[in-house]
This record gives C-alpha cells, sequence and structure tokens, in this order.
C-alpha cells in the first residue's frame, strides 16, 4: 500500500513539476537573504533538541547534547544504511557514554513510539485547527478519523506495555522453552527475568516522563510546520495566496506520510501543495520553491550535522565504531 501511494502522489507531482518555471524556483531560493537562512536554521535548531528531547526524558543519563548527537547520527544512518543499522549505532553511542542496555534499549523503543502517537495524531490537532478558522474540509475529517485511530492504538498498547510486566516475563519464558529445545544454552528463567525488567524499565521512565516527552513530540510537529511556513514566506508566498493558518493546517493534516521513505519526499509536498491549491497559478513556481527550502532544511541539514557527529563519535570511540561497522555490514 505504501508503495502504490507513493507512486501515485510522485506521478502526480510529476506532472506538477514539469508545468513549473524552474528557473524562477533556483531565483527564489538562491535569493534568500542571510537573516532569512539564519531565521530558518534556528528553527532547524529548535526542532533538533525537540526531536532528541523524548529520549532525553527517557534517558535521564544521557542529556540533551548527547541525545541531539545520538538522534542525528541515527538519522544519518537510517539514510544512507538497511536497517537495523540505525538501531545498532544509537545502542553502541549509548553504551560508549556509559548508559546501561536496558535502560538505552528502553528508551529508544519508547521515543520512536511516542513519535508515533503524535505522527498519526497530528491530523487531529489539524483537523481541530481546521475547524477553530473555518476552513474544515471532510477529507480532513476522514483524515484525522482513520489516522487518530492508528495513534489510538499506538497510545492504548503504550499503557498496556507499561503495567505488563508479568505478561512480558510469561511471554519471553514461553518463547524461551520452545528455543530451549533447540539450545541447551537458552536459559527460560533468564530470559522471563530479562523481559521483566525490560518492561519494567520502560513502564517506569514512561510513567515518569510521558507528558514531557509528548509535549516534545508535538512541539517538534509544530517546529517543522513553522519551518514550512517561513519557507514559503521567503520563498515569496505571501499570506494572501496561502494564510499561516492554512499552511499549518496542510502539514498537519498531510503528516503521516511522514511515514514513507525518505520522509515522504515528494509525497508529502504533493498533498501541502493540494491542500494549499498552489498547483497552478502565480505562487506555483514560488510555493515549489519554498519546499525546495523546506526539505534542504528538514532533510539535507540533518544529514549534514549527522555526519559530523558520527564522524566525531567514530574518533573518539574507536573501538564501538568498528563493532557498529562490522553489525552494519553483516547485516
Amino acid at each position: 500500500m505504501k508503495i502504490v501511494l507513493a507512486v501515485l502522489a510522485l506521478w502526480w507531482f510529476a506532472r506538477v513539476v514539469r508545468r513549473v518555471d524552474w528557473p524562477a524556483v533556483w531565483d527564489a531560493v538562491t535569493q534568500l537573504g542571510a537573516l532569512q537562512v539564519l531565521a530558518l536554521l534556528a528553527v532547524v535548531a529548535v526542532r533538533q533538541c525537540l526531536n532528541a528531547g523524548p529520549l532525553a526524558v527517557f534517558v535521564p543519563s544521557l542529556g540533551l547534547r548527547r541525545a541531539v548527537s545520538n538522534d542525528l547520527s541515527a538519522n544519518l544512518v537510517a539514510t544512507v544504511a538497511p536497517p537495523p543499522g540505525d538501531v545498532v549505532l544509537r545502542i553502541a553511542m549509548l553504551r560508549s557514554w556509559g548508559v546501561e542496555a536496558t535502560e538505552g534499549i528502553a528508551g529508544i523503543s519508547l521515543n520512536t513510539l511516542t513519535y508515533y502517537v503524535a505522527r498519526f495524531g497530528s491530523p487531529t490537532l489539524g483537523l481541530a485547527l481546521a475547524v477553530a478558522a473555518g476552513q474544515a474540509e471532510p477529507a480532513y475529517a476522514w483524515t484525522a478519523l482513520s489516522s487518530g485511530a492508528v495513534s489510538l492504538a499506538v497510545l492504548t498498547a503504550l499503557v498496556i506495555a507499561s503495567r505488563g510486566e508479568r505478561p512480558a516475563a510469561r511471554a519471553a519464558e514461553w518463547v524461551a522453552t520452545r528455543a530451549h529445545r533447540l539450545s541447551a544454552r537458552v536459559d527460560p528463567g533468564a530470559w522471563s527475568d530479562r523481559a521483566a525488567g525490560f518492561v519494567r524499565q520502560a513502564g517506569h521512565v514512561l510513567r515518569r516522563g510521558w507528558s514531557r516527552a509528548m509535549a516534545c513530540q508535538f512541539g517538534l510537529v509544530l517546529s517543522e510546520a513553522l519551518l514550512l511556513l517561513l519557507s514559503l514566506r521567503f520563498a515569496g508566498v505571501p499570506a494572501s495566496a496561502a494564510s499561516s493558518v492554512t499552511v499549518v493546517v496542510a502539514l498537519l493534516i498531510s503528516y503521516p506520510l511522514t511515514a514513507l521513505p525518505f520522509g515522504g519526499v515528494g509525497v508529502l509536498d504533493a498533498a501541502v501543495i493540494a491542500i494549499l491549491g498552489l498547483e497552478q497559478g502565480p505562487w506555483e513556481a514560488a510555493a515549489v520553491a519554498g519546499l525546495v527550502v523546506f526539505r534542504v532544511c528538514w532533510m539535507l541539514v540533518p544529514l549534514a550535522l549527522g555526519t559530523v557527529t558520527v564522524t566525531r563519535w567514530r574518533r573518539r570511540h574507536a573501538a564501538d565504531a568498528d563493532a557498529v561497522r562490522s553489525a552494519t555490514r553483516a547485516g
């Protein structure tokens, strides 16, 4: 389904970009002023801190600075290497900083799951904003309903898992008992204890940091909406063509598309342009230019920063970096 949706949206987007005045797009992108670039980079910095905030909440011994480094590095590896290379790198970095394995894995898992809650819950927030602004459309309601159901399911699973120590221990013991028939080295008791310890750790940090983590996750989405708004304005799209509320709603309603490969590049862009009604007309080139600026800030700048953080970490922790490289190649 993801592939079909991506192909259809990319086909539609290709039809749009074929008729775009690309010299005008290039002019709009290259005419950004120094203060505008600084403003965009400032929003990117805030976005990265919010993106790493939940990991810092769920792994208190990590701190925000290292959480940002871990997040940037994992984003780079996830882009250029197959899974689970990013997870292997995350765990190796946490271990090199002295973070206990159970705490680190629990934090990484909760960071991912709470992001899913925000990712699929964003259309509900977008619908509420659209209703308040008198801009609601039936398609918004359907998107919010279907996507919100996914968000609610993940949220429910988190609540159950945070209190499911005994079921997790029993499930692990059941699996280990059968694995023991194939290998005597498998210890059902040890598996049960580790599963219970993991759920206990995850449940504790989730109950303690839930509100702060979700505030960071939804703050992340709103910071990206601000980044899109600034990108469009700096590229020349005026409020008369796309109001600030409409731009924010467009991103919130389309946000689940970031689950597609490469953050839904092309697909998300097509959806935003369609919602804004800028796929034709005098502001088409400016809108495409704004989305180009948005994608550079949203994808390329973090990748560049991730390259720096990975390089620095490898120099300081060569042995751990070699282990990650070997594990990634083996996968």
